[in-house]
């Protein structure tokens, strides 16, 4: 069962005729249900919330008033809607919800509270799943949100000017159904675990907008302000340059216990900064009233008398989610990165201590694992046992075939590590690396060639491009230097980037594949083989391989956290024993600067980065806000009790 805690009076048991339960289906009423308010990875065990109860991060109390000025990103269009064309930051967030919305609570794995859904209903047999939506669920144009917008919405996924890779999670849906006004049964193909979370995260849409007869949803609403269930609406804009959102005084969902406390300002404001330098000043002066995400050297030498005179505070912030794997992709569908010793000897070139000294200021930790601090998910060293071990070895008698070794002899023998290592488990020097890569480059034929300056091998030579432009990248392009490899870092932005990458015009691209407690299906998007060659998929290393496949199948269909964790364990030994990839960097700690007359609620979300917490859960306090102004008209220091 999927849930939690049952709402009273919601149960259905017991014996039910064939007519009787093909009528309640047709009702769309699943028989056997039991009614909850939210739905988990791992069923009722997985939800920490009783009905009505506030997520412990947020403040009920906090005021909504004042207003929010953050960076953002440059845009052309007011709607997500078309594959041309970016769409303000964060507008979907402003105006439009989903069925649910999910906990930051650091003791869930995965868990989805009922937003514009009231309740969920899991069938016995698990082949449907039925939402009862809020009757009070308006639109900013006050028409009622009804089943027809929740079927439309899903309906939309599948519209050509919709990002096609917003399917993946739906595929084991078979349809959406209207049973009333106000319920809507979704009927599964076949079951997951993580599926009633997914489906409680579709966002919502106006069908009497967005689904008028002769719409043409990449085009037709460009210039269109956005009509979303939201708290928010936009108020003002300069295309391109900045835009506001204000608050609706008529939001449905103010009292819910999930908003209380959440989005807490009166307007908020975007204006675009097209540098660093240029953000940081306006976090000075005024303009904006936060900032994360500094260069870290910035970050430590930051001075100015906002910061001396207490009108800015510089805090540092725990974090405790799971680390994503930050990492450098290899584009296995090049000829290039299809050599896994090739792959090997990259990997080993990256010069971690140099990077995290003069970077990140010795603050983050080198990635191994794909799971990198969960020690219930991560592979441990050396060889595998147990379950892990025979799930191996399934896989290998399977896979392994025509000689290829998908499942890789490496993969048992021994867990994720990091290359360049001495026999002891020391980190060698960088010159000791480069000359071992050096060698091993002679031996797999790649060999100095004069004339280009490069390495080179039957005619080829050894130079590639990395669509990244981080600044630690830059270093390891040096480094690949030293060995005689060229690692070109390019600096495209805008639309040639954008078209390149869903086209997988590169060589190597910055990745980011983002931790989970509970990893399921948000990993199968970055990795099924049926992805590597659908243009757009978010399979950016092109990887086919069918145990990987397999694996991640199995991870998703589990239905305990014993397999979810084998699985895990499986799946990180394949990936770290084949280098598709060069893992980088997770920070320690994260870190703002902001304003002080901006305020937090007690408990702070460490699973979730200080930008979203700030952006989120926190508020305007007006009193320090005009304290802070008297103070710096008068030029003189400013203090608060905490």
């Amino acid at each position: 069962m999927v849930g939690c805690h049952r709402l009273p009076g919601c149960g259905r048991k017991g014996f039910l005729p064939l007519l009787a339960g093909v009528a309640l289906l047709a009702a769309g009423v699943a028989p056997g249900a039991e009614r909850w308010h939210g739905v988990s990875v791992f069923g009722p065990e997985g939800l920490k919330y009783k009905p009505g109860e506030p997520f412990a991060y947020l403040n009920p109390d906090a005021p909504i008033g004042g207003q929010l000025r953050m960076p953002g990103e440059s845009f052309s269009k007011l709607t997500t809607f078309g594959l041309i064309g970016s769409a303000p930051q964060w507008l979907e967030e402003h105006c439009f919800e989903a069925l649910g919305i999910k906990s930051w609570d650091d003791d869930e794995a995965y868990s989805v509270y009922g937003l514009i859904a009231e309740s969920f209903e899991l069938a016995d047999d698990k082949s449907s799943l039925t939402v009862r939506l809020r009757p009070e669920a308006r639109f900013s144009d006050g028409e009622p949100v009804t089943a027809d917008d929740v079927v439309f919405s899903y309906e939309l996924l599948f519209d050509p000017d919709v990002n096609p890779a917003l399917q993946l999670h739906m595929k084991p849906v078979e349809r959406f159904v209207k049973v009333d006004d106000h319920t809507v049964r979704v009927d599964f193909k076949y079951f997951t675990r993580d599926l009633p979370v997914y489906v409680s995260r579709l966002v919502i849409y106006p069908a009497h907008v967005y689904g008028r007869p002769g719409v043409n949803l990449g085009e037709d609403f460009r210039d269109s302000l956005p009509v979303g269930s939201g708290p928010y609406r936009v108020a003002s804009y300069v295309m391109g340059e900045r835009i506001r959102f204000e608050r609706r005084d008529d939001y449905w969902g103010r009292n819910l216990p999930y908003t209380k406390g959440y989005l807490n300002w009166k307007a908020i404001e975007y204006q675009v900064y097209f540098d660093t330098f240029s953000q940081y000043e306006a976090l000075k002066s005024g303009l904006i009233d936060f900032k994360c995400w500094f260069q870290p050297d910035v970050l430590q030498k930051l001075d100015g008398d906002g910061l001396r005179k207490g009108y800015l505070e510089r805090e540092f912030f725990p974090v405790t989610r799971p680390a994503a794997m930050r990492c450098l992709v290899f584009n296995l569908r090049r000829p290039l990165f299809q050599d896994i010793e090739l792959r090997k000897v990259l990997v080993s070139l990256y010069d971690f201590d140099t990077i995290n000294r003069n970077f990140h200021y010795g603050e983050n930790t080198r990635l191994v694992s794909y799971f990198d601090n969960e020690p219930r998910l991560r592979a441990a060293p050396g060889p595998a046992t147990g379950r892990e071990r025979e799930m191996l070895l399934e896989l290998a008698a399977a896979y392994n075939t025509n000689g290829v070794e998908h499942v890789p002899p490496a993969a048992l023998e021994r867990g994720p590590y990091e290359l360049g290592l001495d026999a002891a488990g020391n980190r060698l020097p960088m010159e000791a690396r480069v000359y071992a890569a050096s060698r091993r480059l002679d031996e797999l034929g790649w060999r100095w060639d004069r004339d280009r300056k490069v390495r080179a091998r039957d005619g080829q030579a050894l130079s590639f491009e990395i669509l990244n432009e981080d600044d630690d990248l830059f270093h390891y392009s040096e480094v690949c230097r030293l060995a005689g490899i060229e690692a070109r870092i390019s600096t495209l932005s805008g639309l040639e980037r954008t078209s390149r990458i869903r086209n997988f015009q590169y060589d190597c691209i910055g990745g980011w594949f983002d931790g989970r407690k509970a990893p399921g299906r948000e990993l199968a998007r970055h990795f099924l083989s049926p992805e590597a060659d659908v243009k757009g998929s978010a399979n950016r290393m092109g990887l086919k391989n069918p145990a990987i496949d397999d694996v991640l199948e199995r991870m998703s269909t589990a239905g305990d956290r014993e397999t979810v964790e084998t699985c895990a364990r499986v799946f990180d030994r394949i990936m770290c024993s084949q280098w598709y990839l060069l893992p980088r960097t997770w920070p320690t700690r994260d870190h703002a600067v902001y304003w002080r007359y901006l305020r937090g609620p007690a408990n702070y979300a460490s699973g979730l980065w200080t930008y979203y917490n700030i952006w989120w859960f926190w508020w305007f306090d007006e009193e320090r806000f005009n304290a802070i102004q008297d103070a710096k008209a008068s030029g003189v220091a400013v203090s608060f009790d905490e």
